[in-house]
């Protein structure tokens, strides 16, 4: 009885010499196939005008075809119908391969007889679409977000609120379920399977817990501020500082999430172990943040201050300073002469003019650099952590293999006198003896330290090979900015009019 073939929802019969056995095995149905494939191509071998080699994919879903010249014969003209006879005859779906296809392989070998190499031809009628895995959805957002920049390209920070409070109940996230999978139909017209979603157990922080009334809901279960860290949701008290950070109140040390609603001023250190929101500017101080930061104001001073943070920055304007930051550095309007690093993305809505500036990811600003041609770097794809660990490993060797140098010269002494004189004194031994052991420890050291900087190297490198590394300019680039992008350098010479795009693509820097 032949074999129903279901093809789009419809139903197809196949002739019942091409397929026997048990037809609910895919296994089966394919081997049944290939056997059937190689006794027509023995067959026709003498006469064929090529070779057409139809492959299926492990999983049923992809087919390919090439095509290589006739083993005995000379090559002939191929049409499409010998290429859709032979797909055919291996029990594949007839409509998944286009006659246009077809035809496009036989007019690529009619117009040459050399091969044709593989390529893929068609895809399974259903493909199966696998499950979604299960994931936490927040209710209450806590990450920053920016209104659409105005026209003159503004954003206001002023309105923004890096700590959220909640009441103790409320609810904080949910758990969306898995869902399952769709099966499809294959190049056979055999099922194809689809992989469930995976579930997910909910990790609770700091006073959350589930929802008494839904198992999937995270609640806060006591009144406090929202926290988002590592993935993970926790509500912490939040230390709030009515007036100003200055000799009033000393330096701040607290292990959650500060609010300061006004200034920060020199020469004080504030020490966070949750977020920092400022409702003013920060001078001369040195932030440590264990969370994210938000400065409503500037950051300003002749180059001692200090901003370190886990999470992401965000601050109106920013002068002589140094930022570095593990998320996102975000500026309103101007950095002037700052250092600064991010392990991901930085963008300045306004100009951008001297200093340092290293982005894992890209690097985004209104003007890059200014008329009187100030030195302005910029380098997009560099993971500073990676670069400044590489720099102290390179000093390290320097440093020891100079202490190496010295320490050979000493005992080349030491042999030299012993040598002339056929003895040694008591603390001339002892001497030898202590430089010959530095001298083995640094031999020792010295190759560690090689191979964890050629390690650092190698993942810089395979950080380079990441897909959009770019600088982005919005208006203007001027003369004196130094453009890195990859490994690759770019100097501006001339003032160019944007929007500019310098994108890392095929080794080069290519301007867009």
């Amino acid at each position: 009885m032949p074999r129903a073939l279901r093809v789009r929802g419809k139903i197809k019969a196949q002739e019942p010499s091409m397929l026997s056995g048990n037809q609910a095995n895919p296994t089966s149905a394919s081997d049944e196939a290939s056997e059937a494939l190689a006794k027509a191509t023995a067959d026709s071998e003498d006469s064929a005008p090529a070779r057409v080699a139809i492959r299926v994919s492990e999983d049923r879903l992809k087919a390919f075809i090439a095509i290589h010249p006739p083993v005995r014969t000379t090559a002939g003209f191929l049409d499409a119908e010998f290429i859709l006879r032979r797909w055919r005859e291996m029990c594949l779906d007839p409509e998944a391969l286009a006659h246009a296809v077809a035809q496009g392989l036989a007019d690529e070998w009619n117009s040459t007889h050399t091969v044709v190499a593989e390529r893929e031809v068609a895809e399974a009628p259903s493909l199966p679409i696998p499950g979604v895995d299960a994931h936490l959805e927040f209710i209450l957002d806590p990450t920053l977000k920016f209104k659409p920049m105005d026209q003159g390209g503004n954003v206001d920070f002023r309105n923004l609120n890096l700590i959220k409070p909640v009441k103790k109940s409320q609810p904080l996230a949910k758990k969306v379920p898995a869902t399952l999978g769709a099966p499809g139909i294959d190049l056979l017209g055999q099922p194809a399977p689809a992989g469930d979603g995976a579930d997910m157990a909910i990790t609770l922080g700091v006073n959350t817990e589930i929802s008494a009334t839904d198992a999937n809901v995270v609640v806060a279960s006591v009144p406090g501020f929202l926290q988002h860290k590592d993935g993970v949701l926790s509500v912490s008290e939040c230390f709030i500082v009515d007036g100003s950070v200055d000799f009033s109140t000393g330096n701040i040390a607290y292990d959650q999430s500060v609010m300061i609603r006004g200034d920060i001023s020199d020469g004080f250190t504030v020490n966070v172990g949750g977020a920092l929101e400022v409702g003013g500017g920060v001078g001369e101080a040195k932030l440590l943040i264990g969370g994210d930061v938000l400065i409503k104001k500037g950051f300003v001073g002749s180059g001692h201050g200090l901003i370190t943070a886990k999470g992401g920055v965000n601050l109106g304007f920013s002068s002589n300073q140094t930022i570095r930051a593990h998320g996102d550095v975000v500026l309103e309007k101007e950095s002037f002469n700052c250092q600064i690093y991010s392990r991901r993305g930085i963008s300045v809505y306004g100009p951008l003019v001297g200093g340092l500036t290293m982005a894992f990811r890209e690097i985004t600003c209104r003007v890059a650099g200014n008329d009187l041609g100030t030195k302005t770097d910029l380098e997009a794809g560099m993971d500073y952590i990676l670069h400044e660990n590489k720099l102290l490993l390179e000093d390290k060797l320097k440093e020891l293999t100079a202490h190496l140098g010295k320490i050979n010269q000493k005992l080349t002494r030491f042999r030299e006198a012993y040598r002339i004189r056929k003895r040694l004194t008591a603390s001339e031994a002892k001497l030898m003896l202590e430089l010959r052991d530095m001298q083995e420890k640094i031999q020792i050291r010295l190759p560690e330290l090689e191979k964890r900087k050629l390690d650092i190297v190698e993942q810089i490198r395979q950080g380079y090979l990441r897909a959009g590394l770019c600088v982005k300019v919005e208006k203007k680039v001027n003369p004196g900015v130094v453009i890195k992008v990859g490994p690759e350098v770019f100097r501006v010479q001339e003032e160019m009019a944007g929007p500019k795009v310098f994108l890392y693509q095929n080794g080069r820097i290519k301007v867009l």
